[in-house]
């Protein structure tokens, strides 16, 4: 094949690669009621103990080149019972694109009424990495992207939110990156306020019998690029004790779910989401998260909605 068509291929790669980055931006979870802090930093010290969680999500996964995310996220409260501080942990992978990016958090909270609200703040840095000899040309060996560099850039960035918890409901507003990236050359990028996310979230607990409750949840994602997508959630919640938690979820895109938690202990849980498209959003194999938490503690003694004991 000719240079110029190779050089064609690259280019329609590279603009398929960009707009899936931009959709990743901040990456869709369906377990976001149990992976707080990867959406607002203003849950941190929620849990009021050490309390650490990892996600793996991989999305569209017959096609390659597919969505990954990688989640870990640690938080705890002070001995200022008012303060806490955090750390998250992203690696996310889309195409010949790798983005990591690791942030520190903190938050005040004060009570009010029967919960506290939260202020939380989170900062850090972004790496880029594009690894254009990852690219399968039609023609082998070519040595234009054989000899391709592995371009690295980094990028600071910033986010903050609000959250309100109290005994049977939740609510959180928050703006997990405030500063998006877009390419200027193959290792530059210009940073930009005109495309952040606003997420807006709540959910309630609400008993149904004395062996099962109901969960239902909403999570609202608007663009300052006027775009906005919807998650509606709801979960039932099964005695003794709350171990297992089972829902079902829509997506404004056209995307179904189904999403099952079993506590193993008071300490530990795991969790697993998948998600498929409707009608001609059906075009791959599906989505699938895996979760698993780990808490500091023997006993439970504040609810909160978004993790049931």
């Amino acid at each position: 094949m000719s240079r110029s068509k190779n050089k064609i291929l690259f280019i329609g790669c590279l603009l398929m690669s960009v707009m899936f980055c931009r959709a990743q931006d901040n990456p869709l979870y369906n377990q976001y009621q149990y992976n707080g802090l990867a959406i607002n930093p203003a849950f941190a010290g929620s849990r009021e103990v050490l309390n650490m969680a990892v996600l793996y999500r991989t999305q569209w996964l017959d096609i390659p080149g597919s969505p990954s995310t990688f989640t870990f996220s640690g938080d705890f409260p002070l001995r200022n019972p008012q303060t806490a501080i955090g750390l998250l942990a992203v690696n996310d992978k889309v195409g010949i694109y790798r983005k990591t990016g690791v942030y520190g958090v903190y938050a005040y909270r004060v009570k009010m009424g029967k919960g506290k609200l939260s202020f939380g703040l989170q900062g850090g840095l972004d790496l880029i990495r594009e690894d254009l000899s990852n690219i399968t040309t039609i023609q082998p060996n070519d040595p234009m992207f054989e000899s391709a560099e592995l371009h690295r850039t980094w990028m600071p960035n910033v986010g903050a939110g609000a959250f309100y918890y109290a005994p049977g409901y939740f609510v959180g507003l928050s703006v997990p990156k405030l500063l998006h990236y877009t390419p200027v050359k193959a290792d530059q990028y210009k940073g930009a306020l005109s495309l952040y996310d606003v997420l807006l979230y709540g959910g309630v607990m609400i008993p149904v019998s004395n062996n099962a409750k109901l969960k239902p949840s909403a999570l609202l994602r608007y663009g300052i690029d006027k775009t906005l997508l919807a998650d509606i959630n709801l979960n039932f919640v099964f005695l003794p004790e709350d171990r297992v938690e089972v829902g079902i979820s829509y997506r404004s895109a056209k995307v179904w779910g189904a999403m099952a938690e079993i506590r193993v202990n008071p300490q530990i849980c795991v969790g697993y989401a998948y998600d498929q498209g409707l009608g001609v959003a059906n075009i791959n194999a599906g989505s699938h998260e895996i979760f698993l938490r780990y808490e500091l503690r023997y006993r439970v003694k504040a609810e909160n909605p978004l993790y049931l004991k």
